[in-house]
């Protein structure tokens, strides 16, 4: 069964969708990437926040058509995006799409507005200057309206700020544009009549083309009007190259990924919020992590390498593998102890004396463990954690703590975690883990994190929980 979703907010409010498919607000950065899309799905972007928050960018787009999803934009910012990203495979709708991709308009800010939130269903408080054009357009074409004084206006409206763009300010307009005030109210009373809301026009065009209705689109004939304009703006043919999945794009993926079981209408918190709970407060974690790690470790020797008779169980053949490798001599081999100098580096004082060779080495492989130079960590540990029980019970837990912080009362600014310092954060949480705040960038790297710095950082949301009185209430 394939899904089709709808990204749209002030362009075309109150639209009812048909149905099979699911409307959600104006798209934001991590919003394709938290969708559960497979191939053969469709994705219409019409609006999108790009101020309030950031931006969808142009790469999480073209991950998701990497996976063979459809991306359709129009009308806003998805006409922007997708007069960027044609090329390279996403659909663009409708005039304002045409007119970026041929350059009658160039700016980001000829689509935006200033709007309510959801609740007043997007309620406009501007008018977004593709709207604009259009309407000074038709009064030109219906006489209303001299063509020079209409060129003046969108000039001088291009040097507002967009949320004081409305037809009711064309008088303020009068000096810059050269034109008596009161024509101008009356041109601005006529075009807020008259108002061609080309937004809407092409909402309505991409949602016919969401759910494969023959409609009357300005892209279905763009092609030919773009070649007509030279080799430089022409689409080119050819195959898309892959997406590199970045380090940047992983851990876009990794933010935006969601915990098993839960739907697509912006569940908060996200799967890596439980992980960041099990990795700071879980007594468990750091085992279950490391029979993880020396899992995946023997799994590759068993792929590239030749194991030798009689090897038996994951930990032996984790630690087989770095002699295989050539990472350190054989522990069991006679003389070999003289190899095993880099250990003081990854173990403690108390690990150095206690523990026989074999658990130093399972303690290194787990501390020094990385998939690939570079790669992101949490996406290991998302791959390998989301559906253990203990993730579940991690994600609740999240869910509380984000609810609290978001609740938390202005009489109560002395409990606001950015006010904790970094040495009251560090002393709960060597506590918690049972270790000085001398071994404890170790003992981060056994809990997933690259430095004690980095859980100090992850630590902020989840300040409730340092306290000892709720020790019950960590997983």
């Amino acid at each position: 069964m394939t899904h089709r979703y709808l990204f749209l907010g002030p362009s075309a409010p109150g639209l009812l969708v048909p149905p099979g498919v699911t409307l959600l607000p104006p798209v934001a950065a991590g919003d394709l990437l938290a969708l559960p899309l497979v191939e053969g799905d469709a994705v219409g972007i019409v609006d999108g926040y790009f101020h309030q928050v950031r931006a969808v960018p142009h790469k999480e787009i073209l991950a998701v058509l990497d996976r063979g999803v459809e991306v359709l934009g129009g009308a806003s910012m998805g006409a922007l995006r997708a007069a960027e990203l044609d090329a390279l495979g996403m659909r663009g709708i409708g005039r304002v799409y045409r007119d970026y991709r041929v350059g009658t308009i160039e700016a980001d800010d000829e689509v935006a507005l200033l709007h309510g939130p959801p609740e007043s269903d997007y309620r406009a408080m501007s008018e977004p200057l593709v709207v604009i054009r259009a309407t000074l357009d038709r009064a030109v074409r219906d006489g209303e309206c001299e063509a020079a004084t209409a060129g003046a206006l969108i000039d001088a409206l291009r040097a507002t700020p967009y949320p004081r763009r409305a037809f009711e300010r064309f008088p303020e307009l009068a000096e810059a544009v050269g034109v008596d005030p009161g024509e101008l109210r009356a041109l601005g009373e006529h075009c807020a009549r008259h108002r061609v809301d080309v937004k809407r026009t092409d909402t309505l065009a991409v949602v016919d083309a969401l759910v494969g209705t023959p409609a009357e689109t300005l892209a279905d004939t763009l092609d030919g009007a773009l070649a007509a304009t030279g080799p430089d703006t022409a689409r080119p043919a050819g195959v898309r190259p892959a997406v590199p999945r970045t380090t940047y794009l992983a851990s876009w993926e990794d933010r935006a990924r969601q915990a098993p079981g839960v739907g697509p209408d912006r569940p908060r918190p996200g799967a890596l919020a439980a992980l960041r709970v099990l990795q700071l407060f879980s007594d468990a974690f750091p085992e279950a992590r490391r029979q993880t790690v020396l899992e995946w470790i023997a799994g590759e020797c068993a792929r590239t390498c030749a194991a030798p008779p009689g090897l038996r169980g994951t930990s032996a053949s984790a630690i087989s593998h770095g002699v295989h490798t050539g990472v350190y001599p054989d522990p069991g081999h006679p003389g070999g102890s003289d190899g095993f100098g880099f250990l003081r580096s990854w173990l403690t004082g108390t690990e150095l004396a206690r523990l026989s060779r074999h658990e130093q080495l399972e303690a290194f492989l787990s501390r020094s463990f990385e998939l690939e130079p570079g790669a992101a960590g949490d996406t290991f540990l998302l791959d390998g954690f989301q559906h253990a029980p203990m993730f579940s019970e991690a994600h609740g837990t999240a869910a509380s703590c984000l609810r609290d912080s978001e609740e938390r009362p202005l009489s109560r600014p002395c409990s606001a975690p950015a006010l904790l310092s970094r040495d009251s954060l560090t002393a709960r949480l060597t506590g918690i883990w049972g270790c000085t705040p001398a071994e404890a960038d170790l003992y981060a790297l056994d809990r997933g994190f690259p430095s004690l710095d980095a859980a100090v950082e992850a630590v902020h949301t989840y300040d409730l929980l340092l306290h000892p009185a709720l020790r019950s209430a960590r997983p």
